[in-house]
């Protein structure tokens, strides 16, 4: 449990962070914490179901990227067999507004050239996820799976001479994912860098949110971390969509450990 804030500002899943001698002697250790991200995006989808062609999220949108934010709570306990619990929330949203240079079709809904056109994109999720302490010490190791939840999408609505139009691509979906999470905590400080990744590849889709981060965790039981995080999505015909997104960027985050 001397890890619970490792485990804690590892999000994705979201962060991580080293021990404190009160939830070492502790039976169940707790943690929270948040950050902000800052994000860059990139990438296509199109609708498969009617038929829709790529749309390009930065050529054709104008979506580029922005600012996002994540919260955790982490709960680590001494029972056998039981996993470890981390639950986080991540908002990432954007709005961007453009006039169209050629025409598109979005959910069977054709947006033609030179339409002013609106686009919110929502790739906020929820994630559950239950580990194990496989390594605890000098060198910390993480195992176990994350359920992810999107309930977003992308809404654009576009307005010309003849009128105005909407369309919503939407990602309402739950993606299982494989965790893992390995730290090297410098002996006799605070001081840690680890890494952390979920992923999953099937049938043709394949999915992966990665962090590589370095902080410090004070006697007192606070902490602050920075460092990278990279999403990549590539969706096969999953919920009717077809998707090949990219967001990565550096983020900051702050831990209270218990």
């Amino acid at each position: 449990m001397k890890k619970i804030a490792t485990a804690a500002l590892l999000g994705a899943t979201l962060s991580v962070t080293p021990s404190t001698p009160a939830l070492a002697e502790s039976p169940i250790g707790f943690a929270v914490g948040g950050g902000s991200l800052n994000f860059d995006v990139s990438g296509t989808f199109a609708d498969v179901d009617s038929g829709g062609t790529d749309i390009d999220l930065e050529n054709d949108l104008g979506l580029e990227g922005g600012t996002g934010s994540y919260i955790y709570v982490v709960i680590e306990h001494g029972v056998p067999l039981l996993p470890n619990v981390r639950l986080a929330w991540t908002e990432l949203e954007e709005e961007a507004d453009v006039i169209l240079d050629s025409s598109i079709t979005i959910d069977g809904q054709l947006f033609p050239e030179n339409t002013f056109v609106r686009t919110e994109a929502d790739l906020s999720h929820t994630d559950l996820t239950l580990y194990y302490e496989v390594l605890e010490g000098t060198i910390d190791l993480d195992l176990g799976m994350t359920a992810r939840k999107f309930d977003g999408g992308i809404t654009t609505t576009g307005r010309n001479i003849f009128g105005s139009v909407s369309a919503t691509q939407s990602l309402d979906t739950v993606i299982p994912l494989l965790y893992g999470m390995v730290q090297f905590n410098v002996p006799n400080t605070g001081l840690y860098v680890a890494a952390d990744g979920s992923l999953l590849s099937w049938e043709g889709s394949s999915f992966y949110d990665m962090w590589l981060k370095a902080g410090y965790l004070f006697s007192m039981g606070v902490g602050l971390e920075v460092g990278y995080r990279k999403i990549d999505m590539q969706l096969d015909d999953v919920e009717g969509t077809d998707a090949d997104i990219t967001l990565d960027g550096q983020y900051m985050a702050l831990l209270f450990a218990f």
